[in-house]
């Protein structure tokens, strides 16, 4: 995929990773729409945008409201003809014990961390299948949605959510490739706005962090390996390396599942 002169579309463009996908996408070359709930931050991104000699457009956009996505939609493609890159990046979480969290809690999140993601594909896949030439979207999970649970008892609907925007892109994946459309899933790790001040003095709300405590990133070099990974066509991006010792540990406990059955209950399938 080429960048120069392109559209992309960030919600979630305010905070701290959007605004390093907004600066990075800049200096590609790229067009930028800034979308966030709040529109001081969105209006400080694009002006990072501009800075960089590029276009942008900040768009107030409460993505919990389908609407809300709807005009995002309508006022991208207005303002610069078609969309190339859409990265579905509103994020919101809350740490609670899992026994403490209300039904309200849990909607809070879910709505903007799941049918966010959602209601950004709604508003502009139809757009996007009648828009021709190079296009891609991203949606943003987290090691959170690939990683252990176990690590994260903290952050359920965080959690719960980032494991169902994965399963949602991996299935858009094989059905949307026919029709010339690129999907990806973001699963960063620890991303800080200073991991020197980070190491100074860390901050670990749940064990999950501690993976990554030797390879904290910043947004720049997260929104660098967005870049890298839609160039190369990438189901999964994974920008911190350590995430995948965390993969592989799930990943070994979900086998050892399968060996429990296989070694104490007969088949189910009438076999020997």
């Amino acid at each position: 995929m080429t960048f120069a002169d392109r559209c992309a579309v960030i919600t979630g463009g305010g905070g701290l990773l959007g605004r390093g996908m907004a600066r990075t996408f800049a200096r590609a070359g790229m067009h930028v729409v800034v979308a966030d709930l709040d529109p001081d931050a969105a209006a400080a991104a694009a002006r990072e945008v501009e800075a960089l000699g590029r276009r942008a457009l900040a768009v107030p956009t409460d993505v919990t409201d389908p609407q809300s996505v709807e005009d995002l939609a309508s006022a991208a493609y207005q303002a610069f003809g078609g969309v190339h890159l859409l990265c579905l990046n509103a994020g919101v979480a809350q740490l609670k014990p899992l026994e403490e969290l209300t039904l309200e809690d849990w909607s809070k999140v879910l709505s903007v961390q799941l049918w966010g993601v959602i209601h950004g594909v709604h508003a502009f896949l139809p757009r996007l299948l009648e828009q021709e030439g190079e296009r891609h979207i991203v949606a943003t999970s987290s090691m959170s949605g690939v990683g252990r649970a176990d690590l994260r008892t903290l952050n359920a609907p965080y959690v719960t959510a980032k494991f169902a925007v994965v399963g949602l892109v991996e299935t858009m994946a094989p059905a949307l490739a026919p029709h010339g459309i690129g999907v990806s899933v973001l699963c960063p790790g620890m991303t800080v706005a200073d991991p020197e001040a980070m190491r100074a003095a860390p901050i670990w709300a749940m064990p999950s962090a501690r993976w990554y405590e030797h390879n904290l990133l910043t947004a720049d070099q997260v929104a660098e390996e967005v870049l890298r990974g839609v160039e190369e066509q990438r189901l999964h991006i994974f920008p911190h390396r350590a995430g995948r010792a965390e993969v592989e540990q799930r990943h070994d406990r979900l086998m050892e599942a399968f060996v429990q059955a296989e070694r104490t209950s007969p088949p189910l399938d009438g076999t020997a």
